[in-house]
């Protein structure tokens, strides 16, 4: 054991540094990138330079989806409403601390909360009206740049899929990020198909949410391998 301890822990910890290294670079770069185009993607809004592709877009999807989706849209955009989001957080939460993943569950808290306080705040910065194209039979309130739902949708649901597949391997890992993927995606569409968000809203929604995400998951991947061998003799996961 003592030999252990003076041999491989060192080594670990070496790597480990590097890891740590790789991951601060490649979250600041991406920090970067996403800072870099919301602040351009909001300029183009507020000069009004995406008003002619916001309208085509949406009259596009209007003109050309199948009237069996709308049905299907409205339950996909429910889950990103609080009614439905909470109870989808609280089960998270208490199937993290079930597991003894209660750094997951903190994690999971702060991405959720963060991107709810942020689209909040983002919104009455903006203050950008949403669209009235058409007469969709569903109604949304408070501003639309950027769009809550997509906010709240890589905030809760990506960061829940960072947790699952950061755990699971193999087919699983993938079958959990593609899913993830897919809803987060789905939920800024239906959006979109309702007519109660410009694409633009939909996109800054993701780069807000995602430059949160970046920061909550880089802490979330540095920490775990940290706690790892801390907990190693112990036999607990309070990942």
């Amino acid at each position: 054991m003592l030999k252990y301890r003076r041999e491989v822990l060192p080594w670990i910890a070496d790597r480990l540094t590097v890891v740590a290294a790789v991951w601060l670079a490649a979250g600041l770069a991406v920090s970067t990138f996403v800072v870099w185009a919301f602040v351009e993607l909001a300029d183009v809004v507020i000069e009004g330079d995406s008003s002619a592709f916001d309208r085509a877009v949406l009259l596009y999807i209007h003109s050309n989806s199948p009237g069996w989706l709308n049905e299907p849209m409205r339950l996909i955009t429910a889950l990103g409403y609080y009614w439905a989001v909470t109870p989808l957080f609280a089960g998270a939460i208490l199937l993290c601390y079930r597991m003894g993943w209660r750094l997951s569950a903190i994690l999971l808290a702060v991405s959720t909360g963060g991107s709810i306080v942020l689209t909040t705040v983002l919104k009455g910065v903006f203050g950008r009206a949403r669209p009235e194209l058409f007469d969709s039979g569903y109604q949304a309130s408070f501003y639309s740049f950027p769009s809550g739902h997509a906010t709240v949708a890589v905030g809760f649901y990506g960061m829940l899929t960072v947790i699952l597949a950061y755990r699971l391997r193999g087919r699983a890992r993938w079958t959990v990020a593609v899913s993830g993927t897919l809803v987060v995606l789905l939920i800024g569409f239906s959006r979109l198909y309702l007519g109660v968000h410009y694409p633009t809203d939909i996109l800054a929604g993701y780069l807000a949410a995602l430059l949160w995400l970046v920061c909550v998951g880089g802490v979330y991947a540095l920490w775990l391998p940290v706690r790892g061998l801390r907990t190693a003799e112990s036999g607990r996961d309070d990942g």
